[in-house]
């Protein structure tokens, strides 16, 4: 049997498309993401099948009887004459025999992956798919029994907070674009001449503080405190839009991160990234407000 057609062959196929689409997500290019998604969905449910008996990724033709046979390693025929199970079929066989439960948004996901259903590479349709990606693949992972960090690696807590039913929709959001900024920045630094303190153990940290619509004397000063965590994707210095709160209070509503191309615009998408601002914004008042000695 051609060894493109193995339970291996397919799962390390899978992740190699996961991979590619969590890439996709983050650049973002949603149309490629849909569908190198639904690559990925297609070859993990093929591997699942084959886990379970190779002849369960027979595609059903005229030939269906030398195909198993093919499968099952008794017949030789012609690479052209060699058919798998498509996406949909696949997802339907696992569904018959209670692997996969039935969800319209991954029926969606592969709908897009095929061009039934456009896909802009903007669709915020598209975007959304990150969650019945990580669902179903979770769920086939578990069936055939390979850990969830073998096969997603550096993306492994990205998806983990993508199925995290616990937490809400922007804590989601944010720590799965913390993760993409993340390795966007590795990537770019890959391969480059630095010393690995510099890749990995940023020399600066700490946050830069815009104060916007304050009093006269303070509205448009820029404070910077170095050696605090910095930014919550790579850790070097983020630049931080404040604008004042009570009394001589100020709150962040901004974080841009000129290193990693991280943004995150508001309070709550702040607070969603765990960025830790408290000490190095007490820091900043003080020094702008003139009660730091």
């Amino acid at each position: 049997m051609d060894d493109s057609l193995s339970y291996e062959s397919f799962y390390q196929g899978a992740k190699k498309a996961a991979h590619k689409a969590m890439d996709d997500h983050g650049r973002p290019e949603y149309d490629e993401f849909a569908l190198h998604a639904g690559v990925a969905v297609e070859k993990l449910a093929k591997a699942a099948l084959a886990a379970k008996n190779p002849v369960y990724v027979a595609e059903i033709r005229s030939n269906s009887a030398d195909m198993i046979m093919y499968l099952g390693g008794h017949v030789q025929l012609d690479e052209e004459k060699v058919r798998s199970v498509g996406a949909t079929e696949a997802i339907k066989r696992l569904r018959k025999i209670g692997v996969l439960k039935v969800d319209p948004d991954l029926d969606l996901l592969i709908e897009m992956r095929n061009g039934a259903v456009h896909a802009a590479p903007d669709s915020t349709l598209a975007k959304g798919m990150i969650s019945p990606l990580a669902r179903t693949i979770e769920t086939l992972l578990s069936d055939i029994s390979r850990p969830l960090d073998d096969f997603w690696g550096r993306w492994t807590k990205a998806v983990k907070d993508a199925v995290d039913e616990q937490r809400d929709a922007v804590f989601q959001d944010v720590q799965l674009r913390i993760s993409q900024a993340r390795h966007r920045l590795e990537d770019r630094l890959e391969g480059l001449p630095l010393p690995k303190e510099i890749r990995f153990r940023p020399k600066m940290s700490g946050f830069s503080f815009f104060f916007v619509a304050g009093n006269p004397d303070g509205d448009g000063d820029i404070v910077s405190v170095t050696g605090g965590a910095g930014c919550p994707a790579c850790g070097r210095e983020a630049q931080v839009t404040v604008e004042p709160s009570s009394g001589k209070g100020a709150v962040a509503v901004a974080l841009t991160c000129p290193w990693c191309q991280l943004h995150l615009n508001g309070p709550e998408e702040i607070e969603a990234s765990n960025a830790d601002l408290d000490i190095s914004l007490e820091v900043a008042e003080a020094a702008l407000y003139g009660d730091y000695d």
